[in-house]
């Protein structure tokens, strides 16, 4: 069994802090880019619903893969 390294939980705490962050500015930009798509194109709230949806689609699937990553990183 290998020692816990002194950090470990600094890089747990800014790897898991960085991927709640991407997943708000990732649905944010979605919803905020389908608004703007909306205002231009006059086709309000339909664009807005499809930015969100996208933003939260790419937001948990990036989630997922950082998780992934760093529980594939901690093995042993």
């Amino acid at each position: 069994m290998t020692e816990p390294k002194k950090n470990d939980w600094y890089v747990a705490y800014g790897v898991y802090s960085v991927v709640g962050i991407q997943l708000a500015v990732s649905v944010v930009a979605g919803l905020m880019f389908g608004n703007y798509l909306d205002k231009r194109l006059g086709t309000l709230p339909w664009l807005t619903v499809v930015g969100l949806i996208i933003g939260s689609v790419g937001g948990f699937y990036n989630l997922i893969r950082i998780v992934n990553w760093h529980r594939d990183r901690k093995r042993p």
